[in-house]
């Protein structure tokens, strides 16, 4: 059986590195089967797409 470990918070990858949203919205990924939350998840904004394909 694998077992899921809890990872940090996930930022967005943008032009070839990790980077903040500009938002504060986070959202988790919870493991279906159990329940868990995997991890929180930086959610991306208008702002953040405009960076992404200016890059």
């Amino acid at each position: 059986m694998t077992t899921l470990r809890n990872l940090p918070e996930q930022r967005l990858y943008i032009d070839g590195g990790y980077a903040d949203a500009q938002s504060e919205d986070r959202f988790e990924t919870v493991n279906p089967a159990t329940g868990e939350v995997i991890c929180t998840v930086q959610s991306a904004g208008a702002a953040d797409v405009e960076r992404a394909v200016e890059a």
